[in-house]
């Protein structure tokens, strides 16, 4: 018989994204808004680092077995990620961003049964917009 790890109940991708945010509140970012959603895709996070915009990508893995997080924000994602950005700065009450510089984090958050807490990693700029395969407007 194998052995199964075991999480607790209520361990979700939510609470990956409540850690994510903690972790970069601790860094000094200032969120803005937590899973903005349009038609065209959903950002996780919204951050203010400094002057800068960050939307941020949130990617859970509960067994790092089954692949890494990191790899999962493949180029399809990262367009996805591209649009929803875009489709946030149109809207009129968000004018104010649509001058200042901004940047796609990704946050990985894998679960750590050992130490019963995510393991948490930032990665500040993690793609450009032309990486992401389009090109766009902002």
């Amino acid at each position: 018989m194998c052995a199964r790890r075991r999480f607790p109940r209520r361990l979700s991708g939510a609470e990956a994204e409540r850690a994510a945010a903690e972790l970069l509140q601790a860094r000094g970012h200032r969120i803005l808004e937590r899973n903005f959603d349009s038609l065209v895709g959903e950002l996780d996070l919204i951050t203010m680092d400094g002057d800068t915009l960050c939307f941020v990508e949130v990617k859970a893995r509960f067994d790092p077995r089954f692949g890494g997080a990191v790899a999962a924000v493949d180029r399809r994602k990262r367009g996805r990620l591209v649009r929803a950005a875009e489709a946030f700065l149109c809207q009129p009450e968000q004018s104010a961003f649509r001058r200042r510089p901004c940047r796609f984090d990704v946050v990985t958050a894998t679960w750590s049964a050992d130490e019963g807490d995510w393991i948490l990693t930032h990665y500040p700029d993690a793609f450009t917009v032309d990486e992401a395969g389009r090109q766009s407007w902002l």
